[in-house]
């Protein structure tokens, strides 16, 4: 925040408790004139009608403010207010934005261009391979990829960015001092040491709970120009973020997928209703906003007769390493030699399970 003025400190105090809706955030912001003077004596009936059970604790967070700063700057946690300038401009438009963001990492992303990518958490091996494809592409082209930090596609398109030594921005459903899932805590920890963001318009401490993550979507839509979708069941959450994308005026991007797979459906159920949305590469998202990707040309490579087998084998498309074996006929341990050294050059990639495919 800039500075600590009654205005944002009133800001601070309605963000922070976690048990408002954000539309009635919106209707405790604009109450008054300021924020700072709903908490005035004149305005004490008024204030404590709109709050109702929750105004007890509004008003402790406003008089300890100072505290609750305090205690921001020193878990590393930047709070952002609307009245801020670093407080994204996209975000501002949306219907109910928060109030006050939650920021540890680096806040410039906030103003840069931002894409989502969204979906399943359960992926497929072609839906996590769409997700880790898109999303380099875009942090070659110098464009942020937003996410939820969720299981699956979430998680694989922000592994994918610190892969590629870009930054990410995870939007949490939670405290952003709150690992969730918890088996992504190296992810989490990656992320910032990437020069990545995480962000939430929770309070420090703030537990994962179901009904936060439909709020937590329209953050994520509302920081990014678009969205792209590469999987999803016909109930996925990610569907939600899609709607609100589409009720905030941001672009929508759908990958297709398999008529026989169940983690595919609502994609194409999507497709039906929004053609416009089909998308099949990362450079047709990239052409849409006229963005260049500054890919990095490859050195040519000498491959052995062995070397040579597994990619032509591969050319068919993705294999288990079963299946390589048999169709190359090496041994395990000729093959798996042959596929650490492939993978070191660049050539190929291990996909999701004991898969692999060309690069």
């Amino acid at each position: 925040m800039n500075g600590r003025d009654s205005d944002s400190k009133a800001l601070l105090a309605i963000q922070y408790c976690d048990k408002l809706s954000p539309k009635k955030r919106q209707t405790l912001y604009g109450a008054a004139g300021t924020p700072s003077e709903l908490f005035s004596y004149e305005n004490k009936r008024r204030f404590e009608a709109l709050a109702g059970d929750n105004a007890a604790e509004i008003r402790k967070a406003y008089d300890e403010a100072d505290a609750v700063l305090d205690g921001l700057k020193k878990a590393g946690v930047n709070a952002v207010s609307i009245l801020d300038d670093e407080y994204p401009a996209l975000l501002r438009e949306i219907d109910c934005p928060p109030l006050v963001l939650f920021a540890k990492g680096n806040v410039s992303l906030l103003d840069t261009f931002c894409l989502a990518i969204v979906g399943t958490r359960r992926p497929t091996r072609y839906g996590a391979k769409l997700a880790d494809e898109f999303s380099r592409e875009f942090a070659r082209a110098g464009i942020t990829v937003v996410s939820g930090f969720a299981r699956g596609i979430d998680s694989t398109a922000h592994k994918a960015c610190v892969e590629s030594g870009a930054p990410t921005i995870a939007v949490f459903g939670c405290g952003v001092d709150v690992c969730y899932p918890a088996e992504n805590r190296g992810l989490y920890d990656a992320i910032l040491s990437s020069g990545g963001l995480l962000v939430s318009e929770y309070g420090l401490g703030v537990k994962p709970a179901q009904f936060r993550f439909p709020d937590r979507n329209r953050i994520i839509s509302g920081l990014c120009r678009g969205v792209f979708l590469p999987e999803a069941a016909r109930k996925s959450g990610s569907l939600i973020t899609v709607n609100l994308a589409l009720e905030q005026g941001r672009d929508v991007f759908v990958a297709p997928g398999n008529v026989y797979s169940q983690e595919s459906e609502g994609c194409n159920l999507l497709l039906k209703s929004m053609p416009h949305a089909l998308t099949l590469s990362p450079e047709d998202v990239l052409d849409f906003y006229r963005i260049t990707s500054s890919s990095v040309k490859k050195e040519p490579v000498q491959l052995s007769i062995a070397e040579t087998a597994v990619t032509e084998t591969l050319h068919e498309g993705e294999k288990h390493f079963e299946e390589l074996l048999e169709e190359t006929g090496l041994s395990a341990s000729e093959l798996s030699t042959v596929l650490v050294n492939l993978e070191l050059a660049g050539v190929l990639e291990q996909t999701t399970g004991n898969y692999y495919s060309l690069c």
